[in-house]
């Protein structure tokens, strides 16, 4: 994922890929649900916030689980 940005530091690789099909993350991987934390990070939103839909909470990441990765801050 190409990221840039929100605060986002400036030419930074985080975590690597393997040399060798199939390419998986080998270092530092990062879930979906992290990736939507720190790109609700960036924008200001916290990434546990709920809204109550139905009378259900509805969360921005599912389930309001994910953690942003501070590393790329």
């Amino acid at each position: 994922v190409l990221c840039f940005g929100g605060g986002l530091k400036k030419g930074f690789v985080y975590g690597r890929t393997s040399d060798e099909r199939p390419c998986v993350a080998v270092e530092n991987p990062i879930g979906i649900e992290d990736l939507h934390a720190s790109i609700y990070r960036a924008m200001g939103i916290p990434h546990d916030l709920a809204y109550v839909v139905e009378e259900r909470p509805f969360y921005v990441t599912r389930d309001g689980v994910g953690r942003p990765a501070m590393e790329l801050f």
